[in-house]
């Protein structure tokens, strides 16, 4: 008999699924938003839904594979949004990847965070 947890789909359960759920939804609305107003693509949205699938039901490691996908990609971009920087896309490109580095930081080390993603499948 395996001792594993079914997913838990009640909402919230902890300050780890409310915090980690937060930025899902950010990571859906940035796309959008930069569709709308940027011109930017929507094929990112795809990583954001299943992202809030993942952080809905605490799928072990998932914040951490999350958390690397945001830093690699802030990370690359960064120094071509700072290069280009001024009152105009860069800049609002520049402070997404301000975000999108702190969100990678409370996905891989906020203690809650870590804790609800310990939940499931243990």
């Amino acid at each position: 008999m395996s001792t594993m947890k079914g997913p838990d789909f009640s909402f919230p359960r902890s300050t780890g699924q409310l915090i980690s759920v937060a930025i899902a939804a950010y990571m859906c609305i940035k796309p959008v938003f930069n569709f709308l107003v940027l011109g930017g693509s929507l094929k990112p949205l795809a990583i954001g839904l299943a992202a809030l699938f993942c952080f809905l039901i605490g799928l072990k490691y998932s914040n951490r594979a999350i958390a690397v996908v945001l830093m690699l990609v802030a990370c690359t971009n960064m120094i071509n949004n700072l290069r280009l920087i001024g009152f105009n896309q860069f800049l609002i490109y520049a402070i997404e990847g301000v975000i999108d580095m702190l969100a990678a930081c409370v996905l891989a080390f906020h203690k809650d965070v870590k804790a609800h993603f310990d939940y499931l499948f243990q």
